[in-house]
């Protein structure tokens, strides 16, 4: 695995010296070299004026003096104004190669984030981005042992695993406290290695444990958990791209659980439309397509009746009419329930008020609605649910009750969603759902409804009586918002 360097610690840089004060030293010693020779030559000259060899002499002895320490002089302000120079290079030399050490570190940070970006765009599955929780972090902290764990309010799943096998793990993540740490910090935390002994007995032991929450916005998914050989905290700007990393992870966890969810119900919706079609042509066949065949067969009876029997056809005229209006009523019930639910415009509350009312009209029933309890939104698994439930009691009773009056009833109590329908027709006896083969489609509806209630961790109870009618509760339980 490619790791990103370590920044080198630069020695301190010198501090430059400044060449006023030397310059000041240097001009007043020639000055009071000037002073002092010029001084000493006129007293010489005061004192020697009847001798002018000696007083040459001292002359070209005294003028020789200045000029070699003029010489002098200058040459040590050449070699001051090198030195400087010299120490001013070095700095700036120093300086380049921090800014040069500084931007190969931006550039490795660049691309590590680039290449986290690149493998989450190209991630189809969950485990993916899993697998680069930890691979992609530690090429800045190159962990002895790594876990991504996963959160949920029974306990932490252990869900990626590098290094150290399962137990020890365990032991080490109780020893440093990691989860305690994850869900009480947004930002990486750097943990060194408690006073007291690792529970088991490592050569060498984990110097410190570096714990990174997965946070996407205010929803904790879990944390990742790298085990260090050495007790060097990473510096701040590694901190801050491990936890921009980890954003980015937690944001892939984010959409993927989302996408598979939209992958789910889009599945769930097809089977439901084919549930959904598989029972209205099991209707037409059993209702629609059986009266259908059977007025067939009585046609030409009918023919040898018109001269042998007219009572007996006009008897059955009747009976056709009132079959006719039964087949009609068969129909509008199947081309009803192929028309869409209105959810989408409506909102589920909205959608389902004003299915139950259609469909209701339908079977000129008076209805009672009762949705002001309902919850505004479900998730789309249970709104699904509840769709299916209330439209197969529906269909129940259109087909089976000869009922006059329904009410349907929906409330949330302490997160359990209670779907109440009650109708005032010939009732039925429940305990025969049961004891019915799976064959018959009379009752196939209730015990399909009853399968996806517990689908969903949900029941259904049901109380019925030729006198009452029928009272049917679905109830289900609702995930916390």
């Amino acid at each position: 695995m490619e790791h990103l360097p370590r920044p080198p610690q630069p020695p301190p840089s010198p501090a430059p010296r400044s060449r006023g004060p030397t310059l000041r030293r240097l001009y007043v010693i020639l000055l009071v070299l000037l002073v002092g020779i010029f001084t000493v030559g006129q007293v010489a000259e005061t004192l020697l004026v009847d001798s002018r060899g000696l007083r040459l002499i001292f002359d070209l002895l005294g003028w020789s003096l200045f000029s070699g320490m003029a010489i002098w002089l200058s040459l040590k302000l050449i070699r001051t104004y090198e030195q400087d120079y010299q120490a001013e290079l070095t700095q700036s030399l120093q300086q380049q190669r921090e800014l040069n050490v500084q931007l190969q570190r931006t550039n490795g940070y660049l691309e590590l984030l680039s290449a986290v970006n690149q493998h989450i765009a190209t991630s189809s599955t969950l485990d993916s981005i899993f697998d680069s929780a930890l691979r992609f972090p530690q090429r800045l902290v190159p962990g002895w042992s790594a876990a991504l764990l996963l959160y949920s309010p029974t306990g932490a799943i252990e869900v990626r695993r590098q290094g150290a096998e399962p137990e020890i793990l365990a032991d080490l993540r109780e020893w440093f406290g990691t989860a305690r740490h994850a869900t009480t910090h947004t930002d990486p935390v750097f943990l060194p290695a408690p006073d007291p002994s690792p529970p088991h007995k490592l050569t060498p032991p984990p110097a410190a444990c570096l714990v990174l929450p997965l946070y996407d916005g205010l929803t904790l998914h879990g944390w990742t958990e790298f085990y260090l050989a050495h007790s060097v905290p990473p510096t701040p700007d590694e901190l801050e791209l491990l936890k921009t990393i980890n954003s980015e992870i937690a944001e892939a966890i984010t959409s993927s659980r989302r996408r598979v969810a939209a992958e789910r119900g889009l599945l769930e919706l097809e089977q439901a439309i084919a549930e959904e079609r598989a029972r209205i042509a099991r209707d037409i066949h059993d209702g629609i397509a059986q009266s259908l065949a059977f007025v067939r067969m009585r046609v030409d009876l009918w023919r040898e009746w018109i001269h042998t029997d007219p009572v007996r056809l006009d008897q059955e005229l009747v009976e056709l009419k009132q079959t006719t209006r039964e087949l009609i009523r068969e129909l509008r019930r199947a081309i009803f329930a192929l028309r869409p639910v209105q959810f989408d415009e409506f909102g589920f509350v909205g959608g389902l008020h004003r299915y139950i009312h259609e469909f209701a009209g339908q079977h000129a029933w008076d209805a009672h609605v009762d949705l002001s309890h309902a919850p505004s939104t479900l998730p789309l698994e249970l709104e699904a649910v509840c769709f299916r439930v209330v439209q197969e009691a529906l269909t129940n009773i259109a087909k089976h009750a000869n009922a006059t009056r329904v009410a349907v009833q929906i409330q949330l109590d302490q997160q359990i969603l209670d779907i109440c329908v009650r109708d005032n027709g010939r009732g039925f006896d429940p305990d025969a759902i049961t004891n019915t083969p799976h064959h018959d489609s009379s009752k196939v509806g209730l015990r399909q409804m009853a399968e996806r209630l517990a689908a969903v961790g949900g029941q259904i109870s049901i109380s019925s009586s030729p006198t009452i009618g029928t009272e049917l509760h679905a109830r289900m339980p609702v995930p916390a918002a």
